[in-house]
């Protein structure tokens, strides 16, 4: 498996997760939402500058923010981060 096949795959995981989790907090749907689709706009072009631009931020921004109401969430976010840093994004 590639670093984005496995990627790719823990990205599958969180979108599952978001469809079952019971989050109330329509913005918060909403942001994770936005985050999954930038790093899909990054993978098909990973040039600096695009969907790329402070993604890791807002990522590490929401593993932060479902730590302690989403752990589960939370652990599949900071995946998504070490995956992305493995192909250097």
């Amino acid at each position: 498996m590639t670093d984005t096949t496995h990627l790719e795959a823990s990205l599958d995981r969180l979108r599952a997760e978001i469809d079952a989790l019971h989050i109330d907090d329509a913005e918060a749907r909403q942001r994770l939402g936005t985050l999954i689709r930038d790093i899909e706009r990054t993978l098909e072009d990973p040039k600096p500058g695009g969907a790329a631009e402070g993604l890791g931020e807002r990522l590490k921004t929401s593993i932060l923010g479902f730590e302690a109401s989403h752990p589960r969430l939370a652990t599949l976010l900071n995946d998504v981060v070490e995956k992305l840093g493995h192909i250097g994004i």
